[in-house]
C-alpha cells in the first residue's frame, strides 16, 4: 500500500468522516481478473481498512470458499469485510456487511429492507439517478457509504475518462445532504489523490491500490 495514499486517506477520513466514521479510510475491492489471489493485497493494507469481496466470476462453491478465507484474513489483520451481492453468504460468514451493485436500487430496492441493521452497507453509484433513488429510502434503510465512480480514468475501464470533477462534487454534496458517506473509487493514485482534499470524500476505494 502506497504510503502517500494511506496518509491522504486517513486525513480525508478524519476531516470528512469524523473520529467515529463507520467506513475506514481505505477500501480494497477484490477482482477475480486483476487480483486472482486477494490475500497478499489484504495483508498489505493499513490496519483497520475494509475489504469488499467481489470475485463475481467464480462458481458459487469456489466463491464461498475464497470468501471464507478472505473473511478469516480480514479478522486476523484487523480489517472489516463486506461481501458483494450475496446477503446469504455475508450472513453465513458473519461478515461485517454487504456491498450492493448499482442495479439493486434500480430493480430490487426491497433488498435494502432485508439487511439486518447491525450490518455495514455500501452501494455502487455511477450516476445521479442512483443517488436520488438511494435518498428515497427511509433513513434506516439507506446504505452507510456510497462508492462514486469512476472518479478518474481507471484500468478497469480502459479508454474511458473519469467523470467531470464538477459532477463528482455534485454527487458528494448530495450524499452528505442525506447522510450518506461518499467514497471515491476509480483511478486514484499518489499523483492525483490531493485533488480530492476539498471534495467531502471520507474514504478511498480501489483494486490493489498499486495502480487503480
Amino acid at each position: 500500500m502506497d504510503v502517500t495514499l494511506a496518509k491522504q486517506a486517513r486525513q480525508l477520513n478524519l476531516r470528512n468522516g469524523g473520529p467515529d466514521c463507520p467506513i475506514p479510510p481505505i477500501i480494497l475491492m477484490t477482482d477475480d481478473k486483476r487480483m486472482p489471489d486477494p490475500i497478499p493485497a489484504i495483508v498489505g493494507l493499513p490496519r483497520r481498512s475494509m475489504v469488499i469481496f467481489r470475485h463475481y466470476g467464480l462458481n458459487p462453491k469456489d466463491r464461498a470458499h475464497l470468501a471464507y478465507i478472505v473473511r478469516r484474513t480480514c479478522r486476523q489483520y484487523g480489517h472489516l469485510c463486506l461481501i458483494a451481492d450475496d446477503l446469504a453468504l455475508a450472513l453465513r460468514l458473519d461478515a461485517d456487511g454487504l456491498h450492493l451493485p448499482e442495479y439493486h436500487i434500480e430493480k430490487r430496492p426491497h433488498v435494502y429492507r432485508q439487511i439486518p441493521h447491525h450490518m455495514l452497507v455500501t452501494s455502487s453509484c455511477h450516476n445521479m439517478q442512483t443517488l436520488r433513488l438511494l435518498a428515497l429510502l427511509t433513513p434506516d434503510q439507506r446504505p452507510d457509504g456510497v462508492l462514486i465512480s469512476p472518479v478518474f480514468a481507471t484500468q478497469s475501464h480502459p479508454g474511458q475518462p473519469g467523470m467531470a470533477f464538477s459532477a463528482f462534487l455534485q454527487r458528494t454534496a448530495l450524499c452528505r445532504s442525506v447522510g450518506l458517506i461518499p467514497v471515491a473509487l476509480g483511478g486514484i493514485n499518489p499523483d492525483n489523490v490531493a485533488l480530492l482534499r476539498g471534495s467531502g470524500v471520507a474514504s478511498l476505494a480501489g483494486i490493489g491500490f498499486s495502480a487503480t
